[in-house]
């Protein structure tokens, strides 16, 4: 017996990380899948009036993920021409016990998934004290040609890879997680996915990246080479990660701190981000007015405490210029003294002098 999803779907929740059912359309349009998905087709099966303003948590949309990984016999299910036969990922995690660290490990998932597909798309590398691990897709054979659906999925693929990095070092790396690349434009959308990042996130890059602080490359690998990860196993570890991050963001209880965290995600408009938390701009001012709050001070505090950390990691002032929305360097420079009395240029020297 088929349920009705329009009870159990959800309207947009800032803690559960809410997927809207049109992101995933091509993904819940798969004919012909067995009742035994029963996640698919509690989505799947939604009434078409109202799918405009239905979503599901990003929970059951890792768990539809797993249901056609089988029911399909294809891991990417069917997001590639070039199909992956279940166990593929499991494979590849018995391979990872004998590594020495993460950064091994790393090469050797970009490695395995570049032979499975057939092509150079992921790397990793070291860069100005960082480790990325690298995917670009720009050649990759794509079956689904509906951009916004590759933008999604490739930020869940994000998301799936932070999942398997925790998986095999037994720990939360949202420590060590330095900035978060997609290559979608900037702006607000239906879904929410992207709140699961506590890093910031850098829109409309040539890839889709993932960096760490290179000290995580030296993290111990502590799964074992026997019993073979099950695929079931991995995407549970997934779903536990973003239920902990859920109960994280449940502690932002204040609006002052949803905004901040909206900011640091790289929403820089008020309009934007009052969309983002399903407010109007008026709600938006009324609350941060009533917690003795504003928009503009917090918009200053977000780009002020970016600028210094981006100074502290080498860039140049004309990146980061670019990178927070500014005119020009200039303009970049005249802001960045307003809110510490000193220049970009004085501020890196006192860093370089190791004066606090």
């Amino acid at each position: 017996m088929k349920t009705d999803p329009t009870k159990s779907a959800t309207r947009p929740d800032p803690v559960l990380f809410p997927v809207s059912l049109m992101e995933i359309e091509p993904l819940l349009q798969m004919p012909d899948i067995a009742e035994t998905a029963r996640t698919f087709h509690k989505y799947a099966d939604y009434n078409p009036e109202k799918k405009h303003d239905l979503s599901l948590p990003l929970t059951d949309y890792f768990l539809i993920l797993w249901e056609l990984s089988k029911a399909l016999q294809d891991e990417t299910i069917h997001l590639s021409s070039r199909h992956l036969m279940p166990g593929s990922t499991s494979f590849i995690m018995s391979n990872i016990a004998g590594c020495d660290n993460l950064e091994d490990a790393m090469k050797l998932i970009a490695k395995s998934y570049n032979m499975l597909h057939g092509g150079p798309y992921n790397r990793v590398e070291q860069r100005d004290g960082d480790l990325l691990y690298i995917i670009d897709d720009s050649q990759f054979p794509y079956v689904p040609q509906k951009q916004d659906y590759i933008h999604f999925t490739m930020e869940c693929v994000l998301i799936y890879l932070q999942g398997i990095l925790s998986f095999i070092t037994s720990r939360d790396l949202g420590d060590f997680l330095r900035k978060v690349h997609t290559k979608r434009d900037r702006g607000p959308v239906k879904s929410r996915h992207m709140q699961f990042w506590s890093a910031p996130i850098r829109y409309q890059s040539g890839q889709y990246v993932l960096t760490y602080d290179l000290s995580a490359a030296a993290l111990p690998i502590t799964i074992p080479a026997s019993p073979m990860p099950r695929s079931r196993e991995i995407y549970d570890h997934v779903i536990a990660m973003i239920r902990k991050r859920g109960a994280a963001e449940d502690d932002l209880t204040s609006w002052t701190d949803r905004v901040s965290q909206a900011l640091a995600h790289g929403l820089l408009s008020q309009q934007d981000v009052a969309r983002h938390l399903g407010a109007s701009v008026a709600t938006l001012r009324r609350r941060l007015t009533e917690e003795n709050s504003s928009f503009r001070e917090l918009h200053q505090q977000c780009l002020n405490e970016r600028s210094r950390q981006m100074i502290t990691q080498g860039y140049h002032m004309a990146d980061i210029a670019e990178e927070l929305g500014f005119s020009d360097f200039r303009s970049f420079i005249r802001a960045f003294k307003g809110w510490n009395g000193i220049t970009p240029t004085a501020f890196a020297r006192k860093l370089r002098q190791g004066v606090p």
